[in-house]
């Protein structure tokens, strides 16, 4: 993929993963995750309804193969670490992680930004630039998830990409609250993802991977990089 597009994506920039860490499988996929990189799908196994879509102006629309060629990771800028929405509906309502990777000359040039548009791209014919925004472009009512995707064309191992890990941060739902004592002893939840949060933090002092905490004092919705 030719970065020219992406002038912003530089090696040494910071990107995101959220994941839940409510159980054992949990904490399985996220020791996955370190040990053999991030699962790439292809469009049809993403969450939005709307996924791929776009306004064909020439005579033949785009095949679908050619947009399921494209193996896909999505990830999030830093905007997403201040967002209650994104550690709600990804990492199990704060029971979770944000996994930071940094960018290197080996994949940045596979990163592209998501625009989030009212309006379905348009297009006539099919070429590798066309495709790539095809699948980089969301509706504004998204724009919360701050998104980067891996995209890529190559044969992937088990369809996994590595991308270097740098920390992991650890969300610390109630921990800012008086009673927070309380709500631990009678959140079965919570003692469950501290339970697993521990033996996460055993498993990142293996890998030498650094653990931090995210406070949950997040940001306001700003919807002004959406666009």
């Amino acid at each position: 993929m030719n970065n020219k597009y992406n002038q912003n994506i530089k090696s040494g920039m910071k990107l995101y993963k959220f994941r839940s860490l409510g159980s054992c499988l949990d904490l399985d996929r996220i020791e996955d995750i370190i040990n053999n990189g991030f699962y790439c799908n292809d469009f049809l196994g993403f969450n939005d309804m709307n996924e791929g879509i776009y306004t064909h102006l020439g005579e033949t629309p785009i095949p679908l193969s050619e947009k399921q060629n494209f193996k896909i990771c999505s990830f999030s800028g830093e905007h997403a670490l201040r967002c209650e929405l994104m550690w709600g509906h990804y990492a199990n309502a704060g029971k979770g992680v944000a996994i930071e990777v940094e960018l290197d000359n080996s994949n940045k040039n596979n990163i592209i930004q998501v625009k989030y548009h009212h309006k379905n791209p348009n297009f006539n014919g099919s070429n590798e630039k066309n495709l790539e925004e095809i699948l980089s472009n969301k509706s504004p009512i998204w724009c919360y998830e701050d998104e980067y995707r891996y995209l890529s064309t190559n044969q992937l191992e088990d369809n996994k990409v590595k991308i270097g890990i740098t920390k992991i941060i650890l969300g610390t739902p109630y921990e800012s609250l008086s009673n927070y004592n309380d709500i631990k002893q009678n959140h079965t939840a919570l003692k469950e993802y501290h339970k697993y949060r521990d033996k996460l933090k055993s498993i990142c002092g293996d890998f030498g991977i650094k653990i931090a905490y995210e406070d949950m004092k997040f940001d306001k919705m700003d919807f002004r990089y959406c666009f």
